[in-house]
């Protein structure tokens, strides 16, 4: 992903953009159904992913965990950010 970057960086150009800026667009103009269907894939996979991590390492260390994998993973979270809203694009 990583060759593509500067054609997904423009948040502006009309025909780029960001995977991010794409999907904000398009929950703004598609059909409220759509709209929905895609915002509850996302609460879903969130959901799972919690849930699987409680079950790893416990409820009360569930935010410390995750605010210290960001911290420690910013590059590789936002490609895996751009491709799992690719992926929601693709519903």
């Amino acid at each position: 992903m990583k060759q593509y970057e500067a054609l997904l960086e423009d948040e502006n150009d009309i025909f780029g953009g960001t995977p991010k800026s794409k999907l904000w667009d398009m929950l703004q103009t598609a059909h409220e159904d759509i709209s929905k269907e895609i915002i509850d894939e996302i609460i879903t996979s969130y959901a799972c992913m919690e849930d699987i991590i409680k079950q790893t390492i416990g409820e009360e260390e569930i935010n410390k965990y995750i605010k210290n994998y960001h911290l420690e993973n910013e590059e590789k979270i936002e490609d895996v950010k751009k491709a799992f809203i690719w992926n929601l694009l693709e519903i």
